[in-house]
């Protein structure tokens, strides 16, 4: 006979015990029969809900590790990404660095400020130089004059000495003088003083421009201007030592030979009067200069050089002559404190350079030279002029009196 166990306490225990010889007694005459406990109370109420406590706990704390397991894989991802990006910041940043440096050092090398690296005046220099040349051959014969006077005076014929005379009383009626005004003032000759007094006999107007006295200089002159130094060309250079004979007189032997000498007068004149014609055609504005000075403008130490230094019509036209656009390319840098501001901000290849170009400073003095030169050559060919007609004088004179008198040489 099997039998199925059952823990249980102590007097149960015992009386089983008893059952069990008392059975055994008996057993000859028992059938042995198979025991099935099918139920326990003290399992069913005690250790069964023991149990699923405890499993209910242990799956609590199972999923309590899962989510705390996957919390600190998920804080080893971020910190991962993090120190991943971290790192890759780093280096963008550095690389960002070096290639900063490298730029500038790259700008410092091949690069020139703005406010010294106008180069387009070597480019426009010849344009503005063989504007200057046309500009001389056309007020020679009185182009680009609008005075009507002045304009016939110098595109006329040679006239007599009277004659001229005439003409360059009437010329000097538009530039009367303060003082000429008070002895003469209100008569055909001097209507009232003029806005460029002495426009016509003082040598300033060559140079500096007509106009007041103590007036800054403008090396750009307005047309009024241009008219005062053709009118004082006019009077030191181009001088009447004869007048021009006329069709019946120059067919005569003496004719010819007065026209001779007056053809040799007309060549010495020439020369006389081309200095002061390069003079004035160099003082005209020209509109070559306009594309670099807005080039060269866009730096502040230049624009505040241009304001301090230029001349009325250049800063109402935005063109210079020849004259001023030199001035100005060579003082914007040497005769300007903004420029030396420029200067020190340079380092590296860009230092290098502008010391290279330090032989600019040589255009300055020679600037210099070049404007006593033509002062020089002006002198020179106004004694020209004198000399010509001390010369050449006396003999048109001696010559016009024998063709007026009908005696021509054989």
């Amino acid at each position: 006979m099997q039998l199925s166990t059952v823990r249980r306490p102590a007097g149960r225990r015992l009386l089983a015990a008893c059952v069990l010889a008392a059975l055994a007694a008996l057993a000859p005459n028992v059938q042995a029969y198979t025991v099935e406990v099918i139920d326990s109370i003290p399992i069913t109420t005690k250790v069964a809900p023991a149990l699923q406590t405890m499993q209910a706990t242990l799956a609590e704390i199972l999923s309590a590790e899962k989510e705390t397991g996957t919390a600190v894989v998920q804080s080893g991802d971020k910190i991962t990404t993090a120190i991943t990006e971290a790192a890759r910041t780093q280096r963008e940043a550095e690389n960002f660095n070096r290639q900063t440096d490298r730029l500038e050092k790259a700008r410092a090398s091949y690069t020139v400020p703005d406010a010294i690296c106008s180069e387009s005046a070597s480019g426009t220099a010849a344009q503005v130089s063989q504007a200057t040349r046309a500009s001389a051959s056309r007020l020679a014969g009185g182009g680009g004059v609008s005075s009507a006077n002045v304009r016939e005076t110098l595109a006329s014929l040679p006239v007599s000495q009277r004659q001229g005379g005439y003409r360059s009383a009437l010329i000097h009626a538009a530039y009367c003088t303060a003082e000429e005004a008070k002895l003469y003032g209100g008569t055909g000759l001097c209507p009232g003083v003029s806005a460029l007094p002495g426009g016509d006999t003082e040598a300033r107007s060559l140079y500096d421009g007509a106009g007041e006295a103590g007036k800054a200089p403008e090396l750009t002159f307005t047309q009024a201007q241009t008219d005062a130094a053709m009118a004082y060309l006019s009077n030191s250079a181009k001088l009447d030592a004869g007048r021009t004979p006329g069709k019946g007189e120059i067919q005569t032997a003496t004719g010819q030979e007065y026209q001779g000498l007056l053809t040799q007068y007309k060549a010495m004149q020439s020369a006389a009067m081309q200095p002061q014609l390069d003079m004035v055609a160099a003082s005209q504005p020209q509109d070559a200069t306009q594309a670099a000075l807005t080039e060269a403008r866009q730096a502040p130490s230049a624009e505040s050089y241009f304001q301090q230094t230029a001349s009325a019509q250049a800063k109402q036209t935005g063109t210079m002559s020849e004259r001023e656009f030199e001035a100005f390319e060579v003082g914007r840098r040497y005769a300007n404190t903004a420029w030396v501001t420029d200067l020190q901000a340079m380092d590296g290849d860009n230092l290098a350079r502008e010391m290279a170009r330090q032989q600019s400073l040589a255009n300055w003095l020679a600037l210099g030279i070049k404007n006593e030169l033509r002062q020089a050559n002006i002198i020179s060919g106004q004694q020209l002029a004198l000399a010509a007609k001390n010369e050449y004088a006396p003999q048109l004179q001696s010559l016009s009196a024998q063709m007026s008198a009908g005696v021509s040489a054989q």
